[in-house]
This record gives C-alpha cells, structure tokens and sequence, in this order.
C-alpha cells in the first residue's frame, strides 16, 4: 500500500482478473436498500449523541462519586481500541474475497450483531449492581462492544458509498438520496432515546417530563430493543440487496500497520475533506452531548406550548429545518459546487447557538417561543454542513486512485470512521470534564438523595454558565475551521469529469496513449488535488 508510481495501473478493468466490476444501473429499488444503511449510520451518532453521557453520568453510575470523570475514561479508552479495529476493518474489507463482494458480507455480519450490542450495553439494570468497580467495568464493557460492533459495519459501509457506481453523477445521485434517509434517521433516533432518557430520569428523580415516567423495562424496551432491531435490520437489507461495482485486481492485497494510517493523508483532497466532516459533526456531537443538561441545569423554568421544557424543543426544530433546507442544499451542489453548499448556511449555526447560550432561564411564556427560533436558525446551517461531506467522500476516492493507481477505499474509509470516533470522544469527554470541574454530579446527587419530594433543581451559577459557555464557543470555533476547509476543497463536478476519463485509462492499462497535453492535465490534476 505505496504511494508511488509503481502502483500505477495495478487496477484492472471489470474482464481482467477482477471481481465485482458491475457497470449495471443502479435501480431505485437497490438506492432504497443502500439508503436503509444510513438509519443505522445517521441514527446510531444521533442516539449516542443525545444518551451516552448522560445515560453514564445520571443512570447507570448515578451515585457514584466524579461520575463524570470515570465516564469520560470509559469513552476515551473505547478509542484506543477503535484506533486498531477501525483501520484493521477497513484493510480487512479491503481484502477479503467473496462472491458477494468485499463489503457486503461484513455489513451483513456487523447488522446481525447491533440488536446483541445495544442490548448489553443499554441494559438499565446494571445501575443496581453494588460493588462500584464492577459497575463502571459492565458500563466499558459495554460501551467497547458497541464500538466494534459499530465498526464491523459501518467502515464496509463508508466505503460502500465510494462504490457502488463508477459513474460520479448515479454515485451522487445515490448518495444524496441516502442522506435523505440521514436526515430523518437523526432527528427521529435522537427524539425517540432522548424522550425515553428524560423520561426514565424523571422516574428516578421523581419529577415530571413532557413525556411523563417510564421505569428500567420501558426504557430498554424503547432504547435498546426497538432501536437496536430497526438499525440491524436496515443495515441487514443494505448487505443484501445492494451490489459493488467498482473494479478491483484480486491479486492485489493490503497489509495491516500503524503506518497505513498515513496513506490516506497524504491525499490533499482528502484531508480537507476530512475537516470539513469532522468539525461539522464534532459540532453536533458536541451540542448533542450538552443538550440534555442544558435543558435540565439551563434553562428549566421554560414552558413552551404549555409543555415543560425538553431537548425536543431544539433537537426538532433543527431537523426539520435540516429537511426543509435539502432542496436549496442540493440546487446549490448542482450549481454552485458542493463546497458552497457546505458552508453558505454556517454562520446562521453559530448565530442559533450564540442565541441558545444566552437565553434566559424565565417563565415568561411571551418570549419562550424564541428558544425554538434559535433553534432553527441552527438547523439552517446544520442541513448542508450535515449532507455534502457524504457526497464529498468518493470524489476523494477517485483521487486517490488515480494518483496511487490502488483503491483502499477501506482504508480511507477506515480512518475517517476512526477520527469521527476520535472527534465524538474528544467532544464528549471535554464536556464530561468540564462538568466534573465545576461539580455537576456531586450537586447532582446531592439534590436527588435531600430532596426525595422531587421537582426542578437550582443548579448553581457556575454549572449553568459552565454549559452555556461551552455551546457558544464550541459552535465557533469548530464550524469557523469547517468553512477554511470548505475554501480549500478544490474538487468540482469538471475535474471530476477528466478524472473519470484517466480513470478509465489508467484501469485499462492505456496511461501510454495519453497525448502530451492529457499528460500534462493529469499531472496539473494531481499536483492541485492529490
């Protein structure tokens, strides 16, 4: 796995020795199944996002002193597992060897394993085990296998959308139709856990959500059963009914080492793309993490509709602007390029949070409504900055292969899946510390163990300005660093057309019947892009 010239024209054509080069059209029936992938892609960040922390800090450690610091570990000790097991998955996809594909069989494999997962690690019993090692043991456990079973999926998956067209106009087409399917997985799979955590936490607090009061059996029924079937499913009827397409040499096999983590880096292209995907939804991970106790430290006086306030009331509104926004979002990729399309609705994001940060925790319900405009503004920018970084991958695949000549579509998709990790921990732990710093789970349990009655808890000024400050700065800086890299994203829809055309040369062996000027072109192609 070189990168240098002599890799060049490794990869032969779909009746040279290789397997899987299918130039068939994709059918509307197949972009469904490939599409149902991404309601275990989109919705498993959205569940993690919105339960992880606190499903740790306020369940299932709950009593525990610095709660938030032994959850905080638990998250970043998964990450050095998946620092092996995400890049290993993908050079294993990259070289296994079946009649159905290299991808295929592991998506399969990986969707029949998340229903097991989700319900070892969502098991809400566990909070009742005495010994406290023990507790925080079943919770890493947990937590680790979710991880990898997570990996044995969605890295095949990842690369899957590199693939399964060689045709960069059906390829987009797919892809967009897939993030359609994004969409609505996030809001859905973050409303439903979120609505059962803040109704189960009502139930051991004692208190009332607009959801009202669930116990330990219904909120696993609702968080690890239901989620956990429908995302094993989905991801089951992507393994078996869609098809890969782009060729591949069988002879030609990938080794496994810490240096390959390299490889993909030092594709220009890639590395902006990587940014871009990263601050984008390190962003949302981050806002996800924080949400629910912002709603119950920051702001929750606040009645809207006549309903006590909940993460509904922002997590909502953005998605369903996220949705209302796809059509400009896709008329601006078509027209003005899919960089601008990430980007040209991101300073209403940092706007929307700004505003959240400072709302007033009041009961005047004449201005509460105002929260759920903020909230929109958001979704504003959150729909394009969400979308294009999926359309962006396999542009940066046929990049790399035309400057390696070899497609470790699994590799790259590998370590993007492993620094989305990375940048979920990162965010989700800095919160987690943060917290701990100023006390939130010691004033937590405090509150709960003198006040049996129930009701709203006083949170003092520090936890409540700690949050707020944390979601106005993080929206800043994160998504001003997704517009950088946005500007230095170079690839359009017309490189992309020459690209496919060497591509082509390239996998036919026929580099030597380029004219000098093609030449030329290709090196000015890769010395911008590559």
């Amino acid at each position: 796995m070189e990168d240098n010239q002599e890799n060049v024209n490794v990869v032969s054509s779909p009746e040279e020795n290789t397997s899987n080069g299918n130039k068939s059209k994709m059918s509307k029936w197949e972009i469904i199944a490939y599409s149902c992938g991404e309601i275990y892609g989109g919705g498993y960040a959205a569940l993690l996002g919105v339960v992880l922390t606190f499903f740790l800090t306020n369940l299932i450690l709950v009593g525990i002193k610095n709660a938030e610091i032994y959850a905080a570990i638990i998250i970043v000790v998964s990450k050095v597992w998946d620092a092996i097991s995400d890049p290993l998955m993908g050079v294993i996809s990259d070289n296994t060897r079946t009649r159905i594909g290299r991808r295929r069989p592991w998506i399969i494999l990986g969707g029949a394993l998340v229903p097991v997962a989700f319900a070892i690690m969502f098991l809400p019993w566990a909070k009742n085990i005495e010994n406290q090692g023990l507790r925080i043991a079943y919770a890493c456990f947990g937590y680790f296998l979710l991880c990898t079973v997570n990996t044995i999926s969605q890295v095949p998956f990842m690369s899957l959308s590199a693939e399964i067209s060689s045709d960069f106009k059906e390829r987009n087409k797919a892809n967009s139709i897939k993030l359609l399917f994004s969409v609505a997985a996030s809001g859905l799979f973050y409303i439903i856990p979120a609505a059962a955590t803040e109704a189960y936490s009502a139930y051991l607090t004692n208190t009332d959500s607009m959801y009202g009061r669930i116990n330990e059996a219904g909120f696993f029924l609702i968080v690890a059963v239901l989620c956990g079937v429908i995302f094993g499913v989905c991801t089951c009827l992507t393994g078996i009914f869609t098809k890969e397409r782009i060729p591949y040499d069988k002879s030609v096999k990938s080794s496994f080492s810490f240096k390959s983590y390299a490889v993909p880096l030092k594709n220009k292209s890639y590395r902006y793309h990587l940014m871009m995907y990263i601050m984008a939804f390190g962003c949302y991970d981050f806002i996800s993490a924080l949400v629910l106790y912002y709603v119950t430290a920051v702001v929750p006086k606040i009645t809207i509709f006549g309903m006590t306030m909940s993460s509904l009331f922002i997590v909502a509104p953005m998605m369903v602007m996220a949705a209302v926004t796809y059509p400009i979002n896709m008329k601006l990729k078509n027209t003005k390029g899919k960089q601008f399309a990430y980007r040209w609705g991101l300073p209403f994001y940092i706007l929307g949070a700004i505003g959240l940060a400072v709302f007033p925790n009041t009961t005047n319900t004449n201005i509460s409504w105002l929260l759920i405009i903020c909230a929109c503004i958001m979704g504003i920018g959150f729909g394009g900055a969400q979308m294009m970084p999926w359309l962006v991958f396999p542009d940066t695949q046929d990049v790399a292969e035309l400057k390696t000549g070899v497609r470790d579509t699994g590799t790259y998709s590998g370590l993007m899946t492993f620094i989305r990790k990375i940048g979920t921990a990162l965010a989700q732990s800095l919160v987690l510390i943060v917290l701990a710093c100023v006390g939130y789970s010691d004033f937590y349990n405090q509150q709960v163990a003198s006040n049996p009655e129930g009701g709203i808890i006083e949170f003092p000024t520090k936890i409540t300005m700690a949050i707020r400050i944390m979601f106005a700065v993080a929206v800043l800086v994160m998504i001003s660093l997704g517009i950088w890299a946005s500007l230095k994203y170079k690839v359009n829809d017309q490189k992309l057309t020459r690209i496919k055309y060497f591509l082509e040369k390239q996998r036919a062996g026929e580099n030597d019947t380029l004219t000098e000027e093609e030449k030329q072109e290709r090196e000015a192609l890769l010395k911008e892009l590559g």
